[in-house]
């Protein structure tokens, strides 16, 4: 019979960086990190891995991190780009290929004979797969190291999104909870808004229109403005117009300085 290998040492190993990511979450947040979610992987002698991986979950990140296995380096992250983009295409995992069919039929006009109004023409939206640096309680960021991979998976979700496109807010009409050249994103498959929701309309007269939808009395659609200053969009009964989704985030605002107040004596 084979004799049993000891593990002492990377159990100890293994405590050490469970420590050091309760210690970072303490560091950063207000409340202590709830202890008896990684208890049994803490005292455990001999942890099964579904405890690992339940362990790694409740503290944020990865098993290989919790093993501290190396990062991958330039060439195993560019065969792991490869093979992500080979399952995104061979399965349609983002929803792209469903999301292109809805799209003939929602933004059913061309970029050349769009009409910028409130926002421009929509893209789509990608989010794209960076490295960023880590730190840790107590320690500096390091300025040049390689993607881990907890990293790049965690990513990947996020590259692309089929059921959004971005567009670039124009005007103050939706001030302040809209400026002009916030970009948001707005979601193809919400096209039967509710009361209240903000929208993305294209009118083949008026262009693009980003308002509050709002049905009247009669059934005739409208959009109300958050600025004041403007009035409400009134958009009739359908045939001119299409919504072209539900606006969902602002995932871009241009930074504004801060200007100088004037004396008051």
């Amino acid at each position: 019979m084979a004799a049993r290998r000891d593990y002492s040492e990377q159990l100890k190993q293994l405590r050490k960086v469970v420590d050091q990511r309760i210690a970072a979450y303490d560091a950063g947040n207000r409340r202590r990190f709830p202890l008896r979610k990684v208890a049994s992987l803490r005292r455990s002698k001999d942890p099964q891995i579904s405890t690992v991986l339940r362990g790694a979950h409740d503290l944020g990140t990865t098993v290989g991190d919790l093993l501290g296995e190396p990062p991958l380096g330039e060439t195993d992250l560019q065969k792991l780009r490869e093979m992500v983009e080979f399952l995104i295409d061979r399965f349609d995992l983002m929803g792209a290929q469903a999301a292109a069919a809805r799209e003939q039929g929602t933004l059913n006009v061309d970029e050349e004979d769009f009409i910028e109004r409130d926002f421009d023409y929509p893209r789509a939206h990608h989010v794209w797969v960076v490295p960023h640096a880590q730190a840790e309680a107590g320690s500096g960021i390091e300025a040049d190291r390689d993607t881990k991979m907890s990293e790049v998976l965690h990513s990947i979700r996020d590259v692309y999104n089929g059921q959004l496109r971005v567009i670039c807010v124009k005007g103050e009409s939706m001030s302040p909870v809209l400026h002009d050249g916030d970009k948001v994103t707005f979601d193809i498959r919400l096209v039967n808004p509710q009361d209240g929701d903000v929208v993305a309309v294209y009118d083949s007269v008026r262009g693009g229109i980003v308002g509050y939808w709002r049905r009247g009395e009669k059934g005739e659609a409208w959009l109300d403005k958050e600025n004041e200053a403007f009035d409400s969009e009134r958009l009739g009964k359908e045939g001119g117009w299409t919504v072209w989704g539900v606006v969902t985030r602002i995932v871009d605002t241009p930074m504004r300085p801060r200007r100088p107040r004037r004396p008051t004596h």
